[in-house]
């Protein structure tokens, strides 16, 4: 830590009112700003790559290994916590936590997010993404970015009616089809401000692509206002 993060750290920790802080917006909202604007408050992130791993088990509804990784540390986005339903979890598992959603316009979500995955798979910006591209893609481990990706936005719910298997179906003709894609960005922010409705004081909703310092992020964790008028960084845009 900087001696910035450090005197930070500790005016924070003097005035603390909270459990832990998620970011829970979806992938190419900010959330890699975000890890940094925690890091300028004073909190101790949580390694990503680890996180990830914990996702696995998360998604079948196996909360330990994430509970054990969350204990260690002070903050936290990405994967599991952009995917789903897990922020109802933690919401229960981690009481008095704080939730931050970041957002940004559904079409230049879309976008970044399809020109992140293109250049990732060495495709022109307009390049079609196929499933052949997740298939070989070993990020993590084999078939780990084609089943979270898959889970986030191609599967339904089981049918457990008449016999059926409840088998998760993947329906890949939907895969980075403009409308499916904004309608499933959009109904997850819904269920997530649906949830918190309540409790106003335990989510904060913000763009951070709009943000010129990192001041309501800040204020919202509790800091002084001295610790208020950092410069919002901006990473990793697409």
């Amino acid at each position: 830590m900087s001696d910035y993060q450090v005197t930070a750290r500790r005016a924070l920790l003097s005035r603390r009112s909270f459990n832990k802080v998620f970011g829970i917006g979806a992938h190419k909202t900010g959330t890699t700003s975000l890890a940094t604007v925690f890091q300028l408050c004073g909190l101790a992130v949580g390694d990503q790559a680890e996180g990830e791993l914990t996702g696995y088990s998360a998604r079948r509804g196996k909360f330990q290994k994430l509970i054990e990784y969350v204990q260690r540390a002070d903050a936290f986005q990405d994967s599991p916590f952009a995917d789903g339903s897990v922020y109802a979890a933690l919401d229960a598992i981690f009481p008095e936590s704080k939730f931050i959603l970041t957002v940004r316009p559904a079409e230049d979500w879309f976008r970044s997010l399809s020109r992140f995955t293109a250049k990732r798979y060495g495709l022109k910006e307009d390049g079609r993404i196929t499933p052949g591209h997740m298939e070989v893609d070993d990020y993590l481990f084999p078939e780990y970015v084609l089943e979270m990706h898959a889970s986030s936005y191609l599967t339904a719910p089981p049918d457990y009616t008449a016999g059926a298997s409840g088998e998760l179906v993947v329906d890949w003709e939907k895969l980075f089809d403009k409308d499916h894609y904004i309608a499933c960005y959009e109904r997850r922010n819904a269920a997530i401000r649906e949830h918190f409705k309540h409790r106003p004081e335990q989510l904060l909703e913000i763009d951070l692509t709009n943000e010129i310092k990192i001041d309501k992020v800040a204020a919202f964790l509790g800091l002084p206002q001295i610790f208020r008028e950092v410069p919002m960084p901006h990473e990793n845009r697409t």
